[in-house]
């Protein structure tokens, strides 16, 4: 009998699902919920729940074939508690039982990790970052997601808030690196610089088109990057680090200057052999990594 399992990436715009195979193989990626349009915790697992049975329809199977469920949400997290702490752009999951109460639902056990984490886990395993030991990733987006992957396993820490380093403050009044390596970040360095638009895609097309100030606060946006990469890698010392998240697409734009800032603040071994590379799965990262966390053995 074929099993399967389910890969589950919550994320603030949608709660996306695909099905892998043992060989952590992608077989079916199932449809994306709406993030607005889920009304609670409960609702939202009886959808994804939906999503992933008729998925399994799609493939010829069923929810029998299905081994378990590795999902990956903002956080921080309880994770040996299967809980989310607190977490801003899905609120209605603060607090909320997740592995307890989708595994009663879904009838298969249930693994939880930060979104972040299961990012750096799926280039790890299968994209960016496969073949190196030691990989540190963030994602760039609505927040300033950090994750490490040593020996092909997330490092957790003693309480699983290990890499949440952008929420670390860096400079005055209280801002973190967050607050700059963010989608809000760089729309406040564009309109402090005299720009109009109103997201970073049409920042990024201005950029693509010559526009002095978007370039500029691209520019700006990638030396902040690159100055805290630089304290990660000075940390831990990696062999690479993979840049993904829904800003990554202007890497054209901010590379340059995150490049030349981060190797301007590291060791000189560092400097000469640390690759900086954009994900290569994108938008499947995350859910490689939260599916690679499901045991079949132990699902059989």
């Amino acid at each position: 009998m074929s099993r399967f399992a389910a890969g589950v990436d919550i994320g603030g715009t949608s709660v996306k699902t695909g099905l892998f195979d043992e060989q952590l193989e992608l077989v079916h990626n199932c449809t994306a919920v709406g993030t607005s349009s889920i009304r609670s915790a409960d609702d939202m697992i009886t959808r994804l729940l939906a999503a992933i049975e008729t998925g399994l329809g799609e493939i010829g199977s069923n929810l029998g074939e299905l081994a378990g469920v590795g999902i990956g949400s903002p956080g921080p997290l309880d994770i040996p508690g299967g809980k989310v702490v607190e977490a801003p752009n899905t609120p209605f999951l603060n607090g909320y039982p997740l592995t307890e109460a989708f595994s009663k639902a879904a009838g298969v056990p249930v693994w939880l990790d930060n979104d972040a984490n299961v990012f750096v886990l799926g280039e790890a395993l299968r994209g960016a970052g496969k073949g190196y030991d030691y990989v540190l990733g963030v994602t760039l987006g609505t927040g300033f997601g950090w994750g490490i992957v040593l020996d092909g396993s997330v490092y957790h820490g003693a309480t699983g808030t290990a890499a949440e380093y952008g929420l670390s403050v860096w400079r005055e009044e209280g801002h973190s690196w967050e607050d700059d390596v963010s989608i809000r970040g760089l729309m406040r360095v564009f309109h402090e610089k005299g720009g109009t638009a109103e997201s970073p895609e049409e920042v990024n097309d201005l950029a693509a088109g010559g526009d002095e100030v978007a370039l500029a606060a691209w520019r700006e946006y990638g030396r902040v990057l690159g100055l805290s990469l630089s304290h990660g890698v000075n940390l831990i010392d990696p062999h690479v680090v993979v840049v993904g998240g829904a800003m990554a697409g202007a890497w054209d734009h901010f590379s340059p200057a995150m490049l030349e800032t981060l190797r301007a603040n590291i060791f000189t071994l560092p400097r000469e052999r640390l690759k900086v590379v954009p994900s290569e799965l994108g938008g499947l990262a995350a859910l490689y990594g939260a599916a690679s966390q499901v045991s079949f053995e132990e699902a059989s």
